[in-house]
């Protein structure tokens, strides 16, 4: 029983150490970010502004989303309450739209622990098809989240994500 106390104990130090040390270094990192990625699509910029826009497709071919449910609030902004895997949605509104050039999305929500924009530019590829430009500008408050996701995800990951699922979606059609 002593050893098995002596166990956990050294577990949950551990643990409690692992934690300061991410919040220490997650606390000397910046609060923002930016992060690009690029991307050259075997589709139009018409087929890549179709699959980018069409928010309420995107749970069929993007699995980070689950659902999508619009909502026009009194003003005339529409948002779109993107459902992920935990059950949690995070609205957007485009800030921004030059159809078949460039989109900009925001999370339209301030009491999250991150926020900021995706900026699509899309252009034509060299070659044929379209060069897609997808840019972040983010922030994590949290500093512990700021470390994991510097350290063990990447700051790109779900851009990264996005974009092999659109290629994958724009290759079915």
């Amino acid at each position: 029983m002593k050893t098995a106390l002596l166990i956990v104990g050294a577990l949950v130090a551990l643990v409690a150490i692992v934690a300061l040390v991410l919040q220490i270094a997650g606390s000397r990192m910046p609060r923002d970010h930016r992060s690009v990625v690029t991307a050259t699509l075997k589709a139009s910029r018409g087929a890549v502004w179709a699959a980018i826009t069409d928010y309420a497709a995107m749970p069929r071919w993007w699995p980070a989303v689950t659902a999508i449910r619009i909502e026009k609030l009194p003003d005339g902004t529409e948002l779109t309450w993107n459902k992920d895997k935990h059950g949690q949605e995070i609205p957007f509104r485009t800030a921004e739209s030059r159809a078949n050039e460039k989109l900009v999305r925001v999370i339209a929500k301030d009491d999250l622990p991150f926020g900021g924009t995706w900026t699509f530019e899309l252009a034509d590829a060299p070659g044929g098809g379209t060069q897609l430009t997808l840019t972040e500008d983010g922030f994590i408050k949290p500093a512990i989240f700021r470390a994991i996701a510097t350290w063990f995800m990447g700051l790109d990951a779900t851009q990264k994500d996005f974009v092999t699922h659109l290629e994958k979606h724009l290759a079915a059609k």
